[in-house]
């Protein structure tokens, strides 16, 4: 494929567009030397969802679906562990196989866990415990069948409350895993 662009440029990957002016000089592309291999109108090299049409906003990714943004809220507050514990009680099972299936829906999507706790007890513990919740959610959404690459979890102890923690509920709220989707690029 390798030729020569106008003005006698080199072109590597012979798409008329020369070497020094090509984004992307090693594939054939047409905007501004990139492919765009959905045909959304956004260029690989800049597409965060190259394998999914979308046009051009949110970065050439699909948008999130209302449903699934409110399902995700629904399982922070549903996702459930035995206390003190990272052991998932078992009605969470259900909740974080419908996250894997949300996955599959969204293949250039990462997942972000985030384990939060209430402030009862140190500090140093809850920060551990919640490391630990969200690892537990991001191994069960690995056996399912999904990448781990595309799955990150961390905790964050108490630090960030939603709710009071002079109060049971507000505990209650703390006590929380959150999902978030992100493009992976």
């Amino acid at each position: 494929l390798a030729g020569t662009a106008p003005k006698g440029c080199p072109d590597r990957d012979g798409d008329n567009v020369s070497d020094e002016d090509d984004k992307c000089p090693d594939t054939a592309g047409t905007f501004n030397g990139c492919p765009d291999t959905d045909g959304d109108g956004v260029s690989d090299d800049i597409d965060r969802c190259p394998t999914q049409a979308s046009g051009r906003a949110n970065d050439g990714c699909p948008e999130i679906k209302q449903g699934v943004k409110e399902h995700l809220e629904y399982a922070a507050r549903a996702v459930r562990f035995k206390p003190g514990s990272e052991k998932l009680v078992e009605k969470s099972y259900v909740i974080l196989s419908e996250i894997a299936s949300i996955m599959r829906e969204y293949p250039d999507y990462g997942l972000a866990i985030s384990g939060h706790t209430d402030g009862i007890g140190p500090k140093a513990s809850n920060f551990a415990l919640s490391k630990r919740r969200a690892a537990a959610c991001r191994r069960f959404i690995v056996a399912t069948g999904i990448l781990e690459s595309r799955i990150g979890s961390t905790g964050f102890g108490e630090s960030n409350p939603i709710g009071n923690n002079a109060s049971k509920e507000g505990r209650r709220l703390n006590r929380r895993v959150e999902f978030s989707l992100e493009p992976q690029r």
